[in-house]
């Protein structure tokens, strides 16, 4: 991995963190809601201003981020709301402006993948056609069975199961179809020959077996109104997949796929090598993915969606629930996140223990 992906990673997570929480913020500006904090990692404050009554701040860590307006203490401390002189706070807002300051953060993630979609199309280009017949491995997705297996872009694959491969276009036949099934690899690196064993998983999203390898393409750029298109029809798939995605992920109907800290990197580290397309993609994924997973309709509070839950339940029953109440939400929130944190990384750890493992 290159230098230069550590500060383009920490860069790319406090741009996407900007959007969301960026989002909350003009949201309750735009309610009259008094703002205490906007802040940008966690962790202590490295660097910190106040401009019109709002502490502006850099965190030592760079992850994640919050902005703290009054009357939310217990969303983000577990503590309930005390009142400052003068202060509007978000309890005093009715139900409904409350859903919406909880639906601006990932809103804003899911308009800038909207965006990013578009001017990938319509400015950089979209792959048209393959750069060459030869089966060259341009990408590798993190934590697939190529990636475990060692493969890496520049790999020319040259068999699979003893049969000779000599285009790229004879790859899916052999590979979409082998769900759970053993391939025999060959490939050649640097003038050197290479065997590995890998088992394609099945994609019920796209319903084929893959094993996470992309050829490299030549891109073509689109007309604006196709680009918005493009934009608007790939925002809405996805919009499905991932929440499929992440209940088949938590009912063990599919291995984890999504990518944690390490996967990022990974990810970061080769769309640099590949050029603007790969990476703009990359950036419209990973807000897709905030967006969308913050937007799940879970009773877990440390989620926008969860909130939402917690706020149309009140609005039906007519009052809020009692602050320990939402205080013991927030625990189990908290719990259930962490769970779901650490089974990403689990996969991201066992992923990369795979691919440095010896191979015969």
């Amino acid at each position: 991995m290159s230098w230069a992906t550590i500060p383009v990673y920490i860069l790319l997570f406090g741009f996407i963190v900007l959007i969301h929480e960026g989002g909350h913020f003009f949201c309750a500006r735009l309610f009259g809601v008094t703002v205490r904090e906007f802040s940008i990692g966690m962790g202590p404050a490295v660097v910190r201003t106040k401009r019109k009554g709002v502490i502006y701040s850099l965190r030592l860590i760079p992850f994640g981020g919050f902005v703290k307006v009054a009357g939310m203490e217990i969303m983000l401390e577990g503590q309930a709301a005390v009142a400052q002189p003068g202060e509007r706070l978000f309890s005093a807002l009715p139900y409904g402006r409350k859903i919406l300051m909880m639906l601006s953060g990932p809103l804003s993630n899911l308009l800038c993948a909207l965006l990013t979609f578009i001017i990938i199309a319509a400015v950089v280009g979209l792959p048209a056609q393959l750069q060459s017949d030869r089966p060259v491995i341009g990408f590798v997705e993190p934590n697939s069975p190529a990636y475990e297996a060692g493969l890496a872009a520049g790999d020319e694959i040259v068999a699979i199961n003893g049969q000779s491969i000599n285009r790229w276009n004879e790859l899916p036949a052999l590979i979409h179809r082998a769900a759970n099934q053993k391939l025999r690899i060959e490939f050649k690196r640097a003038g050197q020959y290479f065997v590995r064993e890998l088992t394609p998983v099945y994609d019920s999203t796209l319903e084929m077996a893959r094993i996470g390898i992309y050829p490299t393409y030549v891109v073509e750029k689109l007309p604006f109104a196709k680009a918005i298109r493009y934009g608007v029809t790939l925002t809405a798939r996805q919009l499905v997949a991932i929440p499929v995605s992440v209940f088949q992920m938590l009912t063990g109907q599919m291995r984890p796929q999504f990518i944690g800290p390490i996967g990022m990197a990974g990810m970061i580290d080769q769309a640099l090598k590949s050029g603007l397309y790969l990476f703009l993609t990359m950036v419209a994924s990973f807000n897709l993915f905030l967006g969308i997973f913050n937007l799940l309709p879970l009773p877990l509070p440390l989620l926008d969606g969860g909130w939402i839950v917690i706020f149309l339940l009140e609005g039906l029953r007519g009052r809020e629930f009692k602050p320990e109440h939402k205080i013991v939400a927030q625990g189990i929130g908290l719990v259930l996140i962490m769970a779901f944190y650490l089974t990403v990384v689990s996969a991201d750890l066992t992923s990369v223990f795979r691919r440095l493992m010896p191979k015969s």
